[in-house]
């Protein structure tokens, strides 16, 4: 496994994009993490709570939270995913700018779990059919390893409709390899979920017996009786999830000692159950109180003595709270991160374009030609940016390797041939632009 770039019990301040992206591939073996929703509404923690001042917004725009260069990193090395946002664009740009903003984060954990390793990604009905088709494009279907359907109770009663009372939790593995623990998730064989929230060793009804006599199963994709946090355990935090949930993720997906890794930490729920569970973890948040509010918990579950304090596992200076980016390490900063490329080429040194740059400039160099056929348009929105040598053969996103392809020549070049396959493709189909005013 390719070596960490960061410390155990690491909590970075600050967008998790930048973090995300300094962090070096394959050294995470599990993401359990909490998102935005989508919900189209602002959350605000108690004020009386140890969460008080945490706030976020829900709410998406376009114009106002999507990046140029995100668009441009989408559009390049993942364009099966900006296809779908493309077409949900369409539908709405506010689930597309939500979608994106999420896309661009995914593609990074992509490329820093291991192998071996399985994201968790809690979301519910207001995006959650959305996420699993960018999830599909991202980590392919081919790895969907489970649809977790998390039930509790309370909240309001709507006089039209059935009570929404479930969150929606999506299970991605890597590659066909992959950790999971059943053992960790254990019930007496026909046992409702609803009766045991804990692992097979904490049951009264299995601890100590023989197996021959507890029989016990694994626990289906239907979680019950996982409530949400209330007493000793709330915090305040406006989306806080109980540790028993990803006590739960962190043990049946990983392995004690494992990387943990939520970038979306908010009330640190996933590494106050990663510690609890004797792995090492990694969290990101925005949110200025999370130091404060991770000491606190894991002081609360005796975990951490006060300042100062030795204690069972860490004392308040062993949580390492930073603002400064991991610098990578390793040997894949050029590719792109689901690609495995024949051979890695550096990008010449200087500016980067984008993509509407480097559109105009090969116009004002070609004309709106076609290098795949030769044929010349009227309109600039017939042509589309390519890439002369593929990602996939280890070529890279600088002009110099930049063309203008229409939308045919573009289905028939894929992500397989080169410029000089596709002419010849071209030509043994009579597509060039001579062979058809000839014909």
């Amino acid at each position: 496994m390719p070596t960490p770039n960061f410390a155990n019990r690491t909590l970075y301040h600050g967008d998790n994009l930048n973090f995300l992206r300094g962090m070096n591939s394959g050294t995470i073996n599990l993401i359990a993490t909490d998102p935005p929703f989508n919900k189209g509404r602002d959350f605000h923690a108690t004020p009386d709570s140890v969460a008080r001042g945490a706030r976020f917004e829900d709410r998406w725009s376009w114009d106002k939270d999507v990046h140029p260069e995100w668009v441009d990193s989408i559009q390049d090395d993942w364009p099966k995913a900006w296809m779908l946002l493309d077409t949900i664009k369409e539908l709405g740009e506010g689930m597309a700018a939500f979608l994106c903003y999420i896309g661009v984060r995914l593609m990074e954990m992509h490329r820093i779990l291991a192998d071996d390793g399985t994201l968790y990604l809690h979301c519910d009905h207001t995006a959650g059919h959305y996420l699993k088709l960018l999830l599909d494009a991202i980590f392919g279907h081919e790895n969907f390893r489970n649809e977790i359907v998390w039930c509790y109770s309370g909240g309001g009663q709507p006089r039209n409709d059935f009570p929404r009372k479930h969150d929606t939790i999506l299970r991605y593995s890597k590659s066909d390899t992959y950790t999971f623990n059943p053992h960790e998730a254990l019930v007496p064989q026909g046992a409702a979920d609803a009766d045991y929230v804990l692992a097979g060793d904490d049951i009264p009804e299995l601890a100590g017996a023989p197996e021959s006599e507890a029989m016990p199963e694994t626990v289906g994709d239907w979680w019950q009786n996982m409530p949400r946090p209330y007493g000793k355990e709330r915090v305040g935090y406006p989306t806080q999830k109980p540790i028993a949930l990803y006590e739960r993720i962190i043990r049946t997906s990983s392995n004690e000692g494992d990387w943990v890794l939520d970038p979306f930490c908010g009330c640190a729920t996933t590494p106050v159950a990663a510690e609890r569970s004797n792995r090492r973890w990694v969290g990101m948040d925005l949110w200025e109180g999370a130091h404060e509010v991770v000491i606190n918990r894991l002081r609360s579950e005796g975990l951490a003595g006060p300042a100062g304090e030795s204690d069972r596992l860490l004392n308040f200076g062993q949580v390492v709270y930073s603002t400064e980016l991991p610098t990578r390490t390793d040997d894949e900063k050029i590719a792109a991160p689901i690609l495995k490329t024949k051979r890695r080429i550096a990008e010449p040194p200087g500016p980067k374009l984008t993509r509407q740059e480097m559109v105009d400039l090969l116009i004002e160099e070609n004309g709106m030609v076609c290098a795949g056929c030769d044929r010349e348009f009227d309109d600039p929105l017939y042509l589309q940016l390519d890439h002369k040598t593929p990602r996939a053969e280890g070529g890279i996103n600088h002009i110099s390797n930049r063309m203008l392809l229409c939308g045919p020549c573009n289905r028939i070049k894929g992500d397989r041939l080169t410029l000089n396959g596709l002419r010849a493709e071209n030509r043994k189909r009579g597509r060039m632009a001579g062979q058809m005013k000839a014909s």
